[in-house]
């Protein structure tokens, strides 16, 4: 079994993707938060195989300083992006980071979300649908 935490700003999406694993006896949402330090307390007594981290490209900084902090603190736990910008510069950024996937939330269905979580917490990387119609 999958062990996710997500970590989200938007309550509205936790809540959406907690209810689409609900019953997937693959993936359980072991942990959620909205905000830095709630993340780093649930790490911290969490056993965790794929992060889910919403990334705010407006405030991009911030986001790798908390992916950075996971890669060097929970070597273990593979970190899934999710972001509502999705031009190939923002996803080529994240990957150099160490990020082992994205997935653009304007593209992404459970179904694509679960092929996602899938494929990062097997080691593999996963990179989403990018919208060419995006402007940059």
């Amino acid at each position: 079994m999958i062990r996710l935490v997500i970590f989200e700003r938007q309550t509205f999406f936790r809540f959406g993707v907690k209810n689409a694993f609900e019953d997937n006896p693959n993936i359980r949402v072991a942990g959620e938060a909205g905000y830095e330090k709630m993340l780093f307390d649930v790490l911290a007594h969490t056993a965790v195989d794929v992060v889910l981290l919403g990334i705010n490209i407006s405030d991009d900084s911030s986001c790798m300083e908390v992916a950075h902090h996971i890669l060097h603190n929970y070597p273990e736990a593979k970190i899934l992006a999710v972001a509502n910008e999705d031009t190939s510069q923002t996803v080529h950024s994240l990957m150099d980071a160490g990020i082992n996937g994205y997935i653009g939330k304007r593209q992404a269905d459970r179904v694509e979300l679960e092929r996602a979580i899938r494929k990062v917490a097997a080691g593999g990387e996963y990179i989403g649908r990018i919208d060419s119609n995006m402007m940059n």
